[in-house]
């Protein structure tokens, strides 16, 4: 199968990860002050964060820098939160922005993104929800409350920092999503929700609000209602726009204190997409813009070898993704899980990470051996 439809343009946006950001850039810090936040915190510190806060120390008072290109998220959440969690917020990040690069693998997994339901009501045209093999058993379902709490009580005690629930399908559409909420609340550093916003309710907003969610992303390609719904279709552009417009409304009357940062994502591949017009309109309702150039990710499996990419894969070292049924993936690329490391109904989170498909994965990246594994043979991601 071959979505013909896709025409993919390069916009020039550079690698995966880059982004289009609003927002204050200009905030920094500095080498005092990351003293006298390791001070409050150093009685805390294990024999390997004692070494993550001189390296971070170091480069602060040689460079005037941290070891990491700090991002809008990282500014966001240390001018929102006391000094007394700084240097703790600031290892786990530097475990997350630097291990990956080094190919050092943590102990445990400081980020999970955990799937509510693999069901989505969308069928965006540059998607593997439009795949009709995928959308039917055993790929469908819905995670139980009882092992989404299992995951959540794993990672607190294995030192998970930051979740985000979603995935391969709509994570809205569970209808216990509040009560995960509720449960995760706060227990990690950040929350992350992402979200098509089509069927978002006044009491869903509400929740999420209340319940520690300090980062929601918007998935919306257009600011146009004809393109958006050539792109999302089933997805009606007047709803949505109406719906982040009542969650700002409540956010505005009822959380104005609240520190959640919001964001309009999009992925670029067609040539009447506009990045101007996109970042302009979508602005002005959330506090940040995000683009991303399309992956060739609506039916993985079949895309053309690409023998030039063989670097390691960063996310072997980043994130664990879960899916409903327990599934453990390396990422949602890998969409129907070809390269299941393990099942946390069976295992735990440690021991998945650390399993033998984990290790020979991460071993054959290194080896320049990433055409053994298929998607990692035909997948843009590095």
């Amino acid at each position: 199968m071959v979505n013909s439809k896709i025409k993919i343009v390069d916009f020039g946006l550079g690698n995966f990860k880059q982004r289009i950001m609003t927002g204050d850039d200009n905030w920094t810090i500095t080498y005092d002050i990351f003293n006298e936040c390791k001070q409050l915190y150093k009685n805390k510190l294990s024999q390997e964060d004692s070494e993550i806060v001189d390296i971070i120390s170091y480069k602060l008072k040689t460079d005037d820098k941290m070891p990491w290109e700090v991002d809008n998220s990282e500014k966001h959440f240390l001018k929102n939160n006391p000094t007394e969690l700084w240097c703790e917020y600031l290892i786990f990040r530097y475990k997350l922005r630097v291990y990956p690069s080094l190919k050092k693998v943590i102990d445990f997994p400081v980020y999970l993104l955990i799937e509510p339901v693999s069901v989505c009501n969308l069928r965006c045209v540059m998607c593997f929800q439009v795949d009709k093999t995928f959308t039917k058993k055993p790929y469908m379902g819905v995670m139980k409350l009882d092992l989404f709490k299992k995951i959540i009580d794993e990672a607190v005690q294995g030192g998970t920092k930051a979740i985000t629930l979603a995935s391969r399908g709509e994570p809205t559409m569970h209808k216990k999503l509040g009560e995960m909420l509720d449960y995760a609340s706060g227990k990690f550093f950040e929350i992350k929700l992402n979200t098509n916003g089509t069927i978002l309710t006044e009491k869903l907003c509400h929740t999420i609000l209340s319940s520690g969610v300090n980062s929601l992303v918007w998935s919306i390609d257009a600011p146009k209602k004809e393109l958006y719904e050539q792109i999302r279709v089933r997805g009606n552009f007047d709803e949505v726009i109406d719906n982040i417009k009542m969650f700002n409304e409540i956010k505005e009357k009822y959380y104005s204190d609240s520190p959640i940062l919001t964001t309009a994502s999009g992925v670029m591949f067609r040539e009447d997409q506009d990045i101007d017009e996109f970042n302009n309109f979508f602005k002005k309702i959330a506090d940040q813009v995000a683009l991303q150039p399309c992956e060739e990710r609506w039916d993985t499996y079949f895309n053309e070898v690409q023998p030039d990419i063989n670097n390691p894969c960063m996310y072997l070292w980043e994130r664990m993704y879960i899916w409903f049924d327990g599934i453990c993936n390396p990422c949602d690329v890998d969409y129907k899980s070809y390269l299941e490391t393990g099942n946390i109904n069976e295992k735990s989170i440690k021991e998945v990470w650390h399993g033998e498909v984990y290790t020979k994965l991460r071993d054959d990246h290194l080896s320049d051996k990433r055409s053994n594994w298929n998607p990692c043979d035909r997948c843009g991601i590095q």
